[in-house]
């Protein structure tokens, strides 16, 4: 049996057979997200989709059964499927830009390429930030404080991250436009519905963020500072195996990318959820303290992960289920995050959850998210400013919640806040 077998089992619940049913890309799909794969995972928690030619796996325990196990689980491709087009502008799957990207890689790579960068996102190290973190959200949250009103996803959920990760990787805030265009296109490289001008400018997008790295690396090799790429290309001299500039600067791309778009995503989520349920905003002003203790929580209940994917290098059973060598698999994060056999009442947001640290909104194994330290902390930092600043914050009851149509990623479009 291949992956493109038509006789491979799909799944049997009714509004997700045939080609027009379990779509990612249409808006039903967002508007029953959290049901859709409730379903799914009630009556075939591993099933094939012929819509995105993979297979899907919903339940945690399968889940996390895929994660822990990249023998039988390769990461290659991990983020999304790229389109031929796209693909062949930015050099094929073994081209630079592909090949250093840490989260499609496998070891030994793998570990080579992240013990590089392991050092400098310790708790210990990323606590360091925490005064600059907390400066930076009190400057960003000054337009609230004078107008009264803030459109947080531009004006808070996206700079806050990224001008954070910027600083820390060297890169000088008047470029962060450019890296929020660069990396915004990056993440619209899986979409099929691009047209072939629209590729074109991702690819390109793709190139001139990877370029734009590498420079910055042959850069701070020439010209040392304080910052993350310059202690990396200075300890590549005492290195057994030292990385390229090229390499440097690939892996640095995918850290500035995850670095801020997942958070930003996060934030807003959270951010959503809180204000709608007024009791658990009203609970975090009043004892901000708890802040901290929910991070994980919150990172369960709105972690921006949908799901990312492996393939197969053998035949794996699941159940009755067997996903065949070389398929593609869609590892689901935020259903596995909601199933009520690990999360009982998932759809809440418990701020006292036991378990809440077992969510893999960060990943696990080996590919755990390596900036999971910072995204905590902008996360405690963010809240524990707006808590005690505008404790009387609430959404703005005329604007339409909108999420942005994106398969991989669940974050919102805009978020009004209005205080008095």
């Amino acid at each position: 049996m291949t992956q493109n077998d038509p006789a491979a089992p799909t799944c049997p619940v009714h509004h997700m057979r045939g080609p027009e049913k379990f779509n990612p890309f249409t808006p039903q799909y967002h508007a029953n997200l959290y049901g859709t794969f409730d379903t799914a995972r009630e009556e075939q928690p591993v099933f094939f989709s012929p819509v995105m030619n993979l297979w899907v796996v919903t339940r945690y325990d399968d889940v996390k059964a895929v994660l822990k196990d990249p023998e039988a689980f390769s990461s290659a491709g991990a983020v999304a499927p790229l389109t031929p087009e796209i693909l062949r502008l930015i050099g094929g799957p073994d081209g630079p830009i592909q090949r250093t990207a840490l989260v499609n890689s496998d070891p030994p790579l793998h570990t080579r390429f992240r013990n590089t960068f392991q050092k400098a996102f310790t708790p210990r190290q990323v606590s360091r930030l925490e005064p600059e973190i907390r400066e930076l959200t009190q400057s960003l949250l000054a337009d609230l404080g004078t107008n009264k009103r803030l459109e947080a996803v531009q004006g808070l959920c996206d700079p806050l991250p990224l001008l954070t990760i910027c600083r820390l990787m060297g890169v000088p805030d008047k470029d962060a436009a450019d890296i929020k265009r660069w990396s915004a296109d990056s993440i619209r490289a899986s979409n099929p519905a691009l047209d072939i001008e629209g590729q074109r400018v991702v690819a390109q997008s793709m190139i001139d963020f990877y370029t734009y790295m590498v420079e910055l690396t042959r850069h701070y090799a020439a010209h040392p500072a304080e910052n993350l790429i310059s202690a990396v290309v200075e300890a590549q001299t005492d290195s057994e195996e030292p990385l390229s500039f090229e390499e440097i600067g690939g892996l640095s791309r995918g850290l500035v990318l995850a670095g801020h778009e997942t958070s930003a995503a996060l934030l807003g989520n959270t951010l959503q959820t809180l204000l709608t349920q007024r009791e658990l905003w009203d609970a975090l002003c009043a004892h901000p303290e708890r802040i901290s203790g929910a991070v994980d929580e919150f990172l369960r209940h709105g972690g921006p992960a949908v799901g990312l994917f492996r393939q197969a290098t053998r035949d794996v059973q699941f159940g009755e289920v067997t996903i065949p060598k070389n398929a593609r698999v869609w590892v689901t994060y935020l259903a596995g995050n909601h199933d009520p056999a690990q999360f009982p009442d998932p759809q809440r947001l418990d701020l006292e959850r036991p378990n809440a640290a077992n969510h893999l909104s960060l990943g696990y194994g080996i590919h755990y998210c390596i900036g999971a330290p910072l995204a905590k902390l902008e996360l405690r930092v963010a809240l524990e400013e707006m808590t005690k600043r505008y404790p009387g914050l609430r959404l703005d009851a005329e604007q339409e919640i909108e999420h942005r149509p994106n398969f991989v990623m669940r974050g919102l479009k805009q978020l009004v806040l209005v205080t008095d």
